[in-house]
């Protein structure tokens, strides 16, 4: 069941939960670094999760059940360390270059876009209020390290759609625009940073769709606005210098 809760404090309190649970700023539409709530209402745009007890729904769960049964030790170590959200995750694909230590001005920049986010996906997850897939069933044993905190957090976070996908997309669609060379790369460790996800048995595989489709809309969002635009043209600079592509 969908829930609307425009202007509702209750909201507003679960803003604030989701940014202390994740690292990222609590913001309010209005607070947006570059785009906000107002712009991309996921709401609107994605279609519902599956509804619970149909034939979707349990494909969905079952698919859960049957990754995290299956993982092996190094998918379960894989998964936990893509539960923290940050731009580095791609150092994978972009090279030894792609640290912190090079990107002064591009990790601050992508944690402001990661803010951005992960205030939009944390209002259609308010809408959508999908139960976590561990939550559901208890077959499914959840993975997750220690920038995901204790347990308790994801019983307050929807699962619908998966934030991290959001930003693994997101993220890929930037910095392969930056980094055409290695686009082949950046879009492989995006897929691979979200099906984690679903190894890691906190969202189903409708979770990380939307997440996909969630991603692309602010992207695309991101690369029509001249402000943000500004700053990416700064971070390119930076990050094709970092990754040895000038």
């Amino acid at each position: 069941m969908r829930i609307s809760l425009p202007n509702h404090p209750l909201r507003h309190a679960l803003f604030l939960i989701l940014s202390l649970t994740f690292g990222f700023p609590a913001q309010a539409a209005s607070d947006a670094h570059y785009v906000g709530i107002a712009q991309v209402d996921l709401g609107r745009l994605l279609s519902p999760p599956p509804s619970p007890g149909t034939s979707e729904e349990k494909s969905d769960l079952e698919a859960v059940v049957e990754a995290s049964r299956s993982r092996s030790p190094q998918e379960a170590e894989a998964a936990r360390a893509d539960g923290e959200r940050s731009v580095l995750r791609f150092a994978d694909a972009l090279g030894d270059g792609f640290t912190a230590g090079k990107l002064t001005f591009s990790l601050p920049f992508f944690a402001r876009v990661g803010g951005d986010i992960h205030a939009i996906v944390g209002t259609a997850k308010v809408d959508f209020d999908r139960l976590r897939p561990y939550i559901v069933d208890t077959r499914v044993e959840a993975l997750r390290n220690d920038a995901e905190m204790s347990p308790a957090p994801h019983h307050r976070s929807g699962s619908y759609p998966s934030g991290h996908a959001s930003f693994a997309y997101a993220a890929a669609i930037l910095l392969a625009a930056m980094v055409p060379e290695k686009s082949s790369e950046i879009f492989a460790r995006a897929a691979l940073y979200a099906h984690h996800r679903l190894v890691a048995g906190v969202h189903y595989p409708t979770d990380i769709e939307a997440g996909r489709i969630a991603g692309t809309v602010i992207a695309n969002v991101l690369l029509h606005d001249p402000r943000f635009m500004a700053d990416y043209a700064r971070s390119r600079e930076e990050i094709r210098h970092a990754v040895g592509v000038d």
